[in-house]
């Protein structure tokens, strides 16, 4: 060939002596660059502490009043600065302006992972707070003990003054004793709280007769999976016709455009992709007399049509569905969002961003969806949560398939429960046509703090073993190691 993975030839008539040797030498320099980049990678994956670092003090109580009246004189509304406070931690802040009066007044508040920019002036003075759930949402003691539990404990973890400079930047890490020993205490609660909400994944699904009224996981086997699309694609299941199915195959009952990303997004539950549990008693106490208030046919019927889905996923152009707008009810979304955080939190083991609430969607007569993974930078952790069904003739499962061995598990709910699923990397869906009225559903969805999309998230990227999940250090040295060992073996 005229050009060797060794540089170009020009000198046809070069000696086969000269040929080896360059191709030796070249051969030598590689292997050792190699090498060289593989022990980078092995210690740069390696530098963490080995010495524990006990937790610093959480600032003292306040004891007196900020700012001063001279600084107020001094300062006070001279020079405008943007104040960028970074909340590392994992919980969310509470950002509380300290007026000239001394008194608290509350400024915003800031998620974790999240920076938030505040519009102030030099002097101004900030207290920044923790804030944790304090009790379980679960426990029934009457009116007044729900109402103590859904208050927030806060922790002061700093005060600051701003400065003078154009941007002031105030990072929050959240490692301070005091919110510390309350994160454990607080995850303790909820660890008790989730395991008693959590279902027996295995248990019978009954009546065996009727469907309509499973609350279980039913398993089936790929070669049962695949014999029943055979019999019943195009009717049963998938789209129905060329009119219904646009621009995909009439029988369709998976979208495979997405494929890619799957190997790509992040496994974050020890589980099979999914979390069969009943509602928070918060969320069932706010979420469930809501419905039967404003559902079609309720006393304030508060019921629309739903726009047509995009995408090809479903057949609501044909089979148009119905919306109950948790937009128009924002303290009840907001419930369902601090819900869903705490339970999504406990169930990956790390703090997440809400990145999107809706529904109720409500499906009717002959709906389907088919199965798809969804977007891959903000729906990670995710849930459905069973509100509603009336006039169901045969239960609606939610599918999630198996990627390893094509099997599937349909989910089956009843009013008051939810399924949690990592609907980015596990393909789901409703692809069985509904037979029934109405089928009442929110979603929610949420991302960990440190996920920004494929290729953007370095924590992530390059870090997947073949599961999904991120490899441990000690995985990766292994891995390195053996590369490099194959390195100088000559096997590369």
């Amino acid at each position: 060939p005229r050009c060797r993975r060794d540089g170009c030839m020009h000198n046809r008539t070069s000696s086969v002596h000269h040929n080896r040797v360059s191709y030796s030498t070249t051969t030598i320099m590689l292997r050792l660059h190699f090498i060289i980049l593989a022990y980078c990678a092995v210690v740069a994956l390696l530098v963490e502490p080995v010495v524990a670092v006990e937790a610093e003090k959480c600032p003292p109580a306040i004891t007196a009043n900020w700012p001063s009246i001279e600084n107020k004189h001094e300062h006070g509304g001279r020079k405008r600065v943007s104040l960028n406070i970074n909340n590392q931690s994992p919980v969310t802040l509470s950002v509380l302006w300290v007026s000239f009066e001394g008194e608290e007044r509350t400024q915003s508040e800031i998620t974790s992972g999240v920076s938030h920019a505040i519009d102030t002036f030099w002097g101004h003075h900030f207290r920044i707070y923790a804030k944790i759930r304090s009790g379980s949402s679960n426990d029934d003691n009457g009116g007044q003990q729900q109402q103590r539990q859904q208050q927030q404990k806060l922790v002061l973890l700093k005060e600051h003054s701003v400065t003078e400079a154009a941007e002031d930047k105030v990072i929050i890490t959240g490692d301070c004793d005091e919110l510390v020993a309350a994160l454990d205490k607080h995850r303790a609660t909820i660890d008790k709280e989730m395991k008693e909400l959590v279902h027996d994944q295995s248990a019978q699904c009954l009546p065996p007769d009727n469907s309509s009224q499973w609350s279980c996981v039913h398993p089936i086997s790929k070669q049962d999976y695949d014999t029943r699309l055979a019999d019943h694609s195009g009717t049963l299941y998938g789209f129905n016709g060329t009119d219904e199915s646009q621009t995909r195959a009439a029988g369709e009952t998976v979208d495979t455009v997405w494929s890619h990303q799957i190997p790509l997004i992040p496994r974050l539950s020890q589980s099979p992709g999914y979390l069969k549990m009943t509602f928070t008693k918060r969320m069932r106490d706010v979420l469930l007399p809501w419905y039967e208030l404003h559902k079609k046919g309720g006393p304030q019927d508060s019921v629309k049509e739903h726009i047509v889905i995009p995408g090809g996923f479903t057949n609501s152009h044909t089979v148009p569905m119905s919306i109950l707008n948790l937009d128009s009810y924002p303290d009840v979304k907001q419930v369902v969002v601090e819900e869903m955080q705490k339970v999504l939190e406990w169930w990956t083991g790390g703090p997440l961003v809400p990145t999107s609430t809706f529904g109720i969607r409500i499906y009717h007569q002959d709906s389907m969806l088919i199965n798809h993974v969804d977007r891959s930078d903000t729906h990670l952790a995710s849930a459905v949560i069973q509100v509603g069904q009336d006039g169901v003739d045969e239960g609606w499962p939610l599918e999630v398939l198996h990627p390893t061995d094509g099997s599937c598990s349909e989910i089956y709910l009843q009013p008051g429960e939810m399924v949690l699923y990592e609907g980015a990397r596990f393909r789901h869906g409703r692809p069985m046509r509904f037979q029934g009225a109405d089928f009442a559903n929110v979603f929610s969805h949420f991302r960990p703090v440190d996920w920004h999309g494929p290729n953007e998230s370095p924590n992530y990227d390059g870090k997947l073993d073949k599961d999904g999940f991120v490899m441990k250090a000690s995985v990766m040295k292994e891995l390195m190691e053996a590369v490099v060992n194959a390195g100088e073996a000559g096997e590369l």
